[in-house]
C-alpha cells in the first residue's frame, strides 16, 4: 500500500524540469528521505521494541520503549485482564458507533468501509484542548483470529482513503504502529494488549503528546470494563464463536 503511495507521489514529482531548477533535486533528495523514513516506520512490528514497564496499577501493566528517532514519540504498550468474554469485548470493538461512550476524548467516529469481519477501516475524531486543532485520524485494521489458542491479532494502521478527505478544520495525525492482542482465558476472562506508536501530528509538542499517551491506556481500560457491563451490549453472532 505504501509503495503505491510513494510511487504515486514520485512520479509526480519526476515531471518536475530539474534542469531548469536546482531547488527541484533538493526537493526530491528530502522527499524521498522524509518517504523512506515514513516507510521504514511502516514496516515495524510491536515486537521490534525492547518494552520496559512503566507503571502497573489497577491490574493495568504499561509498558514504554526508547523515543522513536523518525517521530520523538515514545512508543507504548499496555495489557490487563478483563472479566468478559472475548466475544463480547470483539462486539464492542466492532460497535464503532458506540465508542464514544468509551474512548478517551473521541468526539466522532464512523466506518468508512467494512471488507469483512476482520477489516475496516474507521474515522475517528479527537479533541484537543485549546489552542489546538482537534485530530482526525483514518484508521486500517486487520484481524486474524488462531482457533487452536482462541486469540486474535489485530493490525491498527493509518492510511489514505478517498471517502476521507483532508478536513482544513483538523489536523489529520498518524498511527504508525498499532495492534490489540486478545486471547480468551475462560468464558468470562480475556487477557487485553494495546500497542500504539501514535503522532497526533500538528504544533502539539512531542513531550505532551508522550505525557498523554501514558496516562490514556488507563482511562481506556476503565472505560471499557464499564462499557463492557452494560446490559444493552449485543453480542455479534459472527463472534459467538470465539468462546473457549
Amino acid at each position: 500500500m505504501w509503495i503505491a503511495y510513494l510511487a504515486v507521489h514520485l512520479n509526480n514529482i519526476l515531471r518536475l524540469k530539474l534542469s531548469e531548477n536546482p531547488m527541484n533535486k533538493l526537493f526530491i533528495t528530502l522527499f524521498l528521505l522524509a518517504s523512506f523514513a515514513h516507510l521504514h516506520l511502516m514496516a515495524m512490528h510491536p515486537d521490534d521494541f525492547d518494552w520496559k514497564i512503566k507503571e502497573e496499577k489497577d491490574g493495568i501493566k504499561v509498558y514504554t520503549a526508547d523515543q522513536h528517532k523518525e517521530t520523538g514519540i515514545i512508543p507504548i504498550k499496555a495489557n490487563t485482564t478483563i472479566e468478559h468474554s472475548l466475544p463480547r469485548i470483539l462486539s464492542v470493538l466492532a460497535t464503532t458507533e458506540r465508542k464514544k461512550e468509551w474512548i478517551p476524548n473521541l468526539l466522532d467516529a464512523y466506518t468508512v468501509e467494512k471488507k469483512s469481519k476482520y477489516e475496516r477501516v474507521e474515522y475517528t475524531l479527537y479533541d484537543a484542548p485549546w489552542p489546538f486543532y482537534d485530530r482526525a485520524f483514518v484508521i486500517s485494521t486487520k484481524g486474524r483470529y488462531n482457533k487452536e489458542d482462541n486469540t486474535i491479532f489485530i493490525d491498527i494502521a493509518s492510511i489514505e482513503h478517498p471517502k476521507v478527505p483532508l478536513n482544513p478544520d483538523y489536523v489529520r495525525g498518524r498511527t504508525y504502529i498499532g495492534s490489540i492482542y486478545m486471547k480468551g482465558l475462560s468464558p468470562k476472562k480475556t487477557f487485553f494488549e494495546i500497542t500504539l506508536l501514535t503522532d497526533f501530528s500538528g504544533n502539539i509538542p512531542t513531550w505532551i503528546i508522550n505525557m498523554v499517551q501514558r496516562k490514556w491506556p488507563y482511562k481506556m481500560f476503565r472505560n471499557i470494563k464499564k462499557q463492557l457491563a452494560k446490559d444493552d451490549i449485543k453480542i455479534w453472532p459472527e463472534f459467538k464463536s470465539y468462546d473457549p
